[in-house]
């Protein structure tokens, strides 16, 4: 495993899995430490994105069609 907080891994047409270790932020300091936090927050951020767009896709593919009446016109 390497030292990065994020490993991620793919291969087409399989999925695509996102590893994130919390880093020793004790090591870092002042800018480092914002500036860390900061990505860990736009890296759960787009985690939530991707999670709502397929919960979206889910709720879209489980939706019964509408009971449709046919009423006929003269």
């Amino acid at each position: 495993m390497s030292d990065s907080m994020f490993e991620i891994s793919f291969q087409p047409g399989e999925e695509v899995v996102i590893k994130l270790r919390a880093p020793d932020l004790k090591m870092f300091k002042g800018e480092t430490v914002q500036h860390l936090m900061g990505a860990k927050k736009e890296m759960l951020l787009a985690l939530r994105s991707l999670l709502d767009e397929a919960i979206s896709r889910t709720d879209a593919h489980a939706a019964p069609a509408e009971d449709r009446t046919r009423i006929k016109v003269e």
